[in-house]
């Protein structure tokens, strides 16, 4: 099903079970990767062996932070200091 889907729970087995049933659907092309945004790798770690558990394979899975993900969509070719995805130090 493509678009944005969002899901909230404060229990994170209820997203893993929501993100299974989401995708036993596949995509419209075999090569479009799937993408799933969190908010740490060791999240996208876990619910990659929860895809894995469920189906037996997890391939073709992009797990990539909100600002990256926003980056994405809305492509910035000139970064400012206050882009979302500014790694200026101070």
């Amino acid at each position: 099903m493509p678009g944005l889907h969002l899901y909230k729970s404060n229990r994170l087995e209820n997203l893993a079970t929501a993100l299974i049933e989401v995708t036993t659907q596949p995509l419209s092309h075999p090569l479009t990767p799937e993408t799933i945004v969190v908010q740490s790798l060791g999240m996208g770690r876990w619910l990659a062996q929860s895809l894995a558990q469920s189906s037996g394979v997890a391939l073709n899975v992009r797990f990539p932070f909100p600002a990256a993900f926003a980056d994405s969509l809305f492509p910035n070719p000139t970064p400012t200091a206050d882009s979302p995805s500014s790694t200026s130090l101070l």
